[in-house]
């Protein structure tokens, strides 16, 4: 029995991990999550449907991470608690590294605020890859509130105007650099062209 509790812990711990981090923030909240999931892996070993170990492992990972942030919610005074602290070690001072870092932290302060389910789906089908299956299993949902689910949470992540505005400026920035060099003139036709 050991021996495959090790197994399953060294299949699914990474994703079980990531689930954490990314929607709690914080490494160190989401180890603490991450072993509390193990943990009521090994309390459970012999009740649990080995067939479906990975769905059962995020369904109780996404009600971990809802677990912790319950108890987190009366000590805290500020949101940014939960602000995304990475090492900046090394990082490269190129104007479009720091707009796409400062996009990325945005769009990751957007999924955190959404709710449940909304952020759980966003994170585990286009964070992780999960399968629509997959993520039935984890959340006890149907394929079709899954999809509707999904669907509804990628249109308000559109819908976040700060979200918007860093595209939108970062398409602008885009297409101004591959623009060709040149002076662009117009015929009596309307037509562009490059002299």
């Amino acid at each position: 029995m050991r021996a495959l509790y090790q197994q399953a812990i060294d299949q699914h711990r990474h994703r079980v991990l990531s689930f954490a981090h990314y929607s709690l923030r914080v490494r160190e909240d989401a180890e603490d999550v991450t072993q509390e999931v193990f943990i009521k892996l090994w309390r459970h070993w012999q009740k649990i449907d080995h067939e479906k170990l990975g769905a059962w492992l995020m369904r109780v990972a996404h009600n971990c991470v809802i677990d912790h942030v319950r108890k987190q919610r009366p000590q805290q005074t500020n949101l940014d608690q939960y602000a995304e602290v990475e090492d900046q070690v090394g990082e490269e001072s190129d104007a479009s590294q720091l707009d796409q870092h400062h996009f990325k932290r945005q769009l990751q302060s957007a999924i955190k605020s959404l709710e449940d389910p909304f952020r759980s789906i966003v994170i585990m089908r286009d964070i992780q890859g999960m399968s629509y299956e997959e993520i039935q299993g984890s959340l006890e949902l149907s394929a079709s509130q899954v999809k509707v689910y999904l669907h509804r949470a990628r249109r308000k992540l559109r819908e976040n105007c700060k979200l918007r505005q860093l595209f939108e400026e970062q398409i602008a920035d885009n297409s101004a650099a591959k623009q060709p060099i040149g002076l662009v003139a117009s015929n009596d036709k309307g037509n562009g062209h490059v002299q």
